[in-house]
């Protein structure tokens, strides 16, 4: 598979993933995706609004409450869950090659990212049997018991800088808990995230369960956050967005929030450390994946006695 065969694969707009089937947007509206790497024409994605959006949500909420779902055992989530790993796992090649040519990075990377996202659902597939509660003694002859149960509908959000394995960061704990997801992932690579939905649909994950809807943060990611039939919103990005996501859930219903967002992180590197340790540690730190990382090692703090020797040492590897 090469870039031709990609675009012959998502030839036409490609529809938007609601209630276990490809749908148009509502608008018309369509995401032109680019191949970064050289910025020629990969693919056109319909383009979700606020009415996509509820659509997406209502399915949701109809399939979080539907006996197909909601009744399932934990065993049964978790052989679907093991499945979609094993899905990705035959697809690795072509998922790879997708992901490369969406998101810009090497195709080494672009491979390397899909066993990460498969072993990801076989832990929760493991994980689904395993959610319990506790047994608390109180006063007298009594006993309290804890009972966990799914939150409900859970909005997820997530980058452009590892767009499958940040979806399947979010989408595997949801389902292993028994939730229903609306998934936006970015405006720019929205490819791998519409791959994983057809597998999801594949494998038999019932109808509803899980919605995939490409759109702009505004009006889709605003749709999504102020929906006040979405229980939960993960996302995965910026501060200014974060903030956004706060007010969002502070003005409808109250919805959790789960935020990581970028940091700065530091190397530190003492007197007596391994400076050619450091350098290569700090080199992949800060460029790989193209340097879209985000605990990317973006600063460091070097000791007086080691500085020099560092700096001039880091400089020679990274330059061309």
């Amino acid at each position: 598979m090469d870039a031709t065969d990609v675009r012959k694969r998502f030839a036409g707009v490609q529809p938007l993933f609601i209630d276990g089937k490809g749908v148009p947007a509502s608008e018309g509206k369509a995401l032109e995706i680019i191949n970064p790497a050289d910025g020629s024409a990969l693919a056109q994605v319909a383009a979700a609004g606020g009415e996509d959006i509820d659509r997406a949500v209502r399915a949701a909420r109809r399939a979080f409450g539907d006996p197909a779902w909601r009744k399932m055992s934990a065993a049964k989530r978790g052989q679907l869950l093991w499945a979609i790993a094993d899905r990705l796992d035959k697809r690795t090649e072509e998922i790879g090659i997708i992901e490369s040519l969406n998101n810009g990075k090497t195709l080494r990377e672009g491979r390397g990212d899909v066993p990460p996202s498969s072993d990801i659902f076989r832990y929760y597939a493991g994980f689904t049997t395993k959610l319990h509660g506790e047994t608390i003694p109180v006063d007298g002859n009594y006993l309290c018991y804890t009972l966990r149960e799914p939150v409900g509908v859970c909005g997820l959000i997530v980058p452009w800088n590892y767009p499958l394995l940040i979806a399947c960061w979010k989408i595997a704990p949801a389902l292993a808990a028994g939730n229903t997801v609306v998934l936006k992932p970015s405006e720019y690579t929205p490819l791998t995230a519409l791959v994983l939905a057809e597998i999801c649909k594949q494998v038999g994950v019932p109808d509803g369960v899980v919605n995939v809807v490409p759109g702009y943060g505004d009006p889709a990611g605003e749709a999504l956050a102020r929906h006040p039939d979405v229980d939960k919103i993960s996302f995965t990005g910026s501060i200014r967005t974060a903030r956004r996501l706060l007010h969002a859930s502070a003005d409808t219903n109250l919805k959790k929030l789960t935020l990581e967002l970028g940091g700065k992180s530091p190397l530190v590197i003492l007197d007596d450390g391994d400076v050619d340790a450091a350098v290569k540690s700090c080199f992949w730190g800060i460029f790989a994946n193209k340097g879209e990382v985000c605990s990317q090692s973006s600063r460091v703090i070097a000791h007086r006695k080691v500085k020099d020797q560092f700096v001039e040492k880091l400089a020679e590897k990274a330059r061309p």
